[in-house]
């Protein structure tokens, strides 16, 4: 060990720039997977809180068929409350909102579009749910206002209307399955008239087509389901306690004919999309990685080879193959561990800073990208956890241990004789 050491001062520049070209690799990867968990907790946040929240209670078979007849009674939103009351981590509940969905028509002077009817409580969905942060006209739904109903950008275009604008919404009465007939007629036809209130924008495209928000005491009159909700929409603060919150809720409310669903679960293509994302951003760090490591194997390997007479030396001196392997071994763990003392100082240091002023992409916003742009934060903050630091050292550290093997093998080949001709 201590001739290794000597020996990596013996040519500084090169020793210097090997321990910067592996730290700098360290150094990338750690910012890599901070902003890329960063991206990823601020996009699910973005999407549960566009959608059914990170944890949704909903009737059996519902995910299945979305049917609008599976429905949950009142009582079960009350349920709810008190088994999060009574868990240990009621602490990271933000909030529980029931919802009622349903689809409809939606008719003005200038023509009729189909629309997905998302009816909340006005007053929980302010603190939880997006699309109140996403007015570009008017205001979200109030109860303390006349009831009315807030429609998307594209609606509004479509349908030629604006704030104050007066439209018929048209449902179908829900026809419960022990009052179906014999015929199977359906329920009857609603009209409903109503003011556009607000216009909204989210930037994803689903939610922009055709969701419109109603109260829910409007919607369950149109569709003649009084104190009955779809769903029971559960926020956390923290997207990781969300199997916790589900173990908990299935045990509580096992009497309860509902199914108790994480994000994952009642979102599966958004959970594909992620997993996708997470696959092509590791094989992007993957590459990097064995490009740092293919340079750091070139410098090790030409300077074993360029100390053929001090290993023919060593080997004269009494210096047994395996003496002269752990020789270089040595040289590169202690490369290695300079290399990333260096990289955890850059790496942790440019997170910190993203992680508390974030990464500004607002310059993309003069860019022809779409609307989403302009309506998502343009601001990415980094997160990284201990076991992602720990993890990156160890793979950057055990790549090195590997790289060091095969030039260890080549010392291990220098003869006298090789030795005397180089000198």
């Amino acid at each position: 060990m201590r001739i290794g050491w000597r020996n990596l001062w013996r040519n500084p520049r090169r020793t210097a720039l090997t321990v910067l070209a592996l730290g700098l690799g360290l150094a990338l990867l750690l910012i890599s997977l901070g902003l890329l968990d960063g991206s990823r907790e601020h996009d699910i946040a973005n999407h549960v809180r566009l959608g059914a929240g990170h944890v949704v209670v909903q009737a059996k078979g519902y995910q299945d068929t979305r049917s609008q007849t599976l429905l949950l009674p009142a009582w079960v939103f009350s349920a709810t409350q008190e088994a999060l009351r009574t868990m240990s981590h009621h602490y990271s509940v933000q909030g529980v909102s029931p919802r009622l969905l349903a689809s409809g028509l939606l008719r003005s002077a200038a023509g009729t579009s189909r629309v997905s009817i998302f009816a909340v409580n006005p007053e929980a969905e302010k603190s939880l749910s997006l699309i109140p942060q996403r007015m570009i006209e008017g205001a979200y739904l109030r109860e303390d206002q006349p009831p009315g109903v807030v429609i998307v950008t594209e609606l509004a275009r479509k349908l030629a209307v604006r704030v104050g604008s007066k439209v018929v919404l048209m449902t179908q009465a829900v026809q419960q399955p022990e009052s179906a007939t014999t015929e199977r007629t359906g329920g009857e036809i609603q009209s409903t008239l109503v003011r556009v209130v607000g216009i909204f924008r989210s930037g994803v495209q689903t939610v922009d087509a055709h969701v419109i928000h109603l109260p829910l005491s409007m919607a369950q009159a149109s569709l003649g389901v009084p104190n009955q909700v779809t769903q029971v929409a559960i926020f956390l603060a923290r997207e990781s306690d969300s199997p916790l919150v589900v173990n908990h809720l299935q045990t509580q409310l096992a009497a309860v004919p509902a199914e108790v669903l994480t994000w994952q679960e009642s979102l599966p293509w958004l959970a594909q999309l992620f997993w996708l994302n997470d696959a092509f951003s590791y094989v992007t760090n993957g590459i990097l990685l064995v490009m740092v490591g293919l340079g750091v194997l070139n410098t090790l390997l030409m300077a074993v080879l360029e100390r053929r007479y001090e290993f023919g030396v060593c080997a004269a001196l009494g210096l047994r193959p395996g003496q002269l392997a752990r020789m270089v071994v040595c040289e590169s763990l202690v490369l290695t561990v300079l290399s990333l003392a260096l990289g955890l100082m850059l790496g942790l240091g440019v997170h910190k800073y993203f992680a508390t002023s974030g990464l500004d992409l607002r310059w993309l916003s003069y860019l022809n990208f779409p609307d989403a742009w302009v309506v998502l934060d343009p601001i990415l903050y980094s997160r990284l956890s201990p076991q992602r630091v720990v993890w990156s050292a160890g793979v950057v550290f055990m790549m090195a241990a590997v790289m060091s093997l095969y030039p260890a093998f080549k010392a291990t080949q220098s003869k006298l004789s090789d030795a005397q001709r180089e000198f």
